[in-house]
């Protein structure tokens, strides 16, 4: 049995709902988070650690916590994709179009503050499957907050904090720190 194969009945709660400040989406869980039942639970995540250092949070976090953030804080988290993989790469075009259309609903539903996707490539396709924005478009763009809307929600584009991207960590960072003050300034 593949790593795939071993993980792919495993899905990770649907953090999001009305009310949320902030929504992080990601593009699927990676097999660690699938073990584990939460989200950004690979040791090699910077995730929880920016989190709390961009002033995102008041007190260090961890994956236990994205239940806990999600019920107190306002913070959900959703992914593109409920099937967990070992690279997002190994997902399928109709199921990250098909996830684009329902991550579109939910935003709808939900309509938090700020949606934060967690990659240029997350919201590309969330931009060119559900809102059909042409890639043209999208084509130069800076990561940080984006002229498209779902209805007020703003949306937001941070690099990705897996392990692999550590080259755009600092970068990260910097942009959840404008994000922080975003949030104080509404």
């Amino acid at each position: 049995m593949t790593v795939d194969e071993e993980i792919a009945h495993q899905r990770l709660p649907r953090l999001i709902g009305p009310g949320l400040r902030l929504v992080f989406i990601g593009y699927n869980p990676g097999v660690e988070s699938a073990r584990q039942g939460h989200y950004y639970a690979h040791r090699g995540n910077v995730f929880w650690r920016q989190l709390y250092e961009s002033g995102l949070t008041p007190r260090p976090v961890t994956h236990l916590d994205d239940r806990r953030l999600f019920e107190d804080e306002g913070i959900g988290f959703i992914d593109l994709c409920p099937r967990p993989t070992v690279q997002a790469a190994h997902l399928l075009h109709a199921e990250m179009a098909e996830g684009a259309q329902r991550l579109l609903h939910d935003l709808v539903e939900a309509a938090p503050q700020i949606a934060v996707f967690g990659g240029r490539g997350i919201f590309r396709t969330f931009t060119r499957e559900a809102l059909r924005v042409p890639a043209r478009e999208l084509a130069g763009r800076d990561d940080g907050l984006q002229p498209e809307r779902v209805g007020g929600t703003r949306l937001y584009v941070v690099p990705s904090s897996s392990g692999l991207a550590s080259r755009w960590h600092k970068r990260r960072l910097e942009l959840l720190e404008e994000l922080a003050t975003i949030m104080v300034m509404g």
